[in-house]
């Protein structure tokens, strides 16, 4: 009378699996994880980095306190921007005195989130005072949080010094609300390396961002 013979567990994984690539298959199947197509989702953090970091490393440690406090995010989602040298290229091809605005740093809580902030920079026909190469403005709001304009002839654009030649203006937009002093810091540092590739003829004078925008007193932060 014949028996019921029971192979042992790893003949059965031998029979079970006719070839290599089934096998595998089998495996797969039943030991991954993830949503049924198998593509793993992306985390809700992916693609942050910290401040530090963000900008072309813009955000000093004060800055980037300042934007953490009081509940501001630690990590942020930098929005891809031309590079610096794509900017100034696209500036010198400007052939009016008034350009569409450049996209220098643009900041988001996270992939296709809120706005946090921005930097931009363009071509005006406005010019600054008498005897200065720069000048900065404190705005209020959000939307339009500081202001520099930087005087930049580069012999383009039908700028002549009888009519005030060409000037850049960088603009803001602050949503952490960090200080005036910090707006005056980003703003200085961005024009700073806009105008060393652009060639001005003569060189912008800037000012310490403490000249024109003191500290905050740490109290009030």
């Amino acid at each position: 009378m014949p028996r019921n013979v029971r192979p042992p567990l790893g003949r059965l994984a031998v029979l079970t699996c006719t070839s290599v690539l089934t096998c595998t298959s089998v495996l797969a199947v039943t030991g991954c994880g993830g949503d049924e197509s198998g593509t793993p989702k992306p985390s809700s953090d992916a693609g942050l980095i910290s401040i530090t970091r963000a900008c072309g490393g813009l955000f000093d440690k004060a800055i980037a306190k300042e934007a953490r406090e009081p509940k501001g995010p630690s990590k942020v989602y930098p929005v891809r921007t031309p590079s610096t040298g794509r900017v100034t290229e696209a500036l010198r091809e400007e052939s009016a005195r008034r350009s569409a605005p450049e996209d220098l740093c643009a900041l988001t809580d996270k992939a296709d989130g809120e706005e946090l902030l921005a930097i931009t920079v363009a071509w005006t026909p406005q010019s600054p005072p008498s005897g200065r190469s720069v000048r900065y403005t404190a705005t209020v709001g959000p939307e339009d949080a500081g202001r520099l304009l930087v005087a930049c002839d580069i012999g383009s654009g039908g700028g002549t010094e009888s009519d005030g030649g060409r000037s850049l203006e960088f603009a803001m937009r602050d949503h952490f609300t960090v200080s005036d002093h910090s707006h005056a810091k980003l703003l200085i540092a961005s024009a700073k390396k806009i105008t060393s590739r652009l060639d001005c003829r003569e060189a912008p004078a800037y000012p310490d961002p403490e000249d024109v925008a003191p500290p905050p007193d740490p109290g009030l932060r």
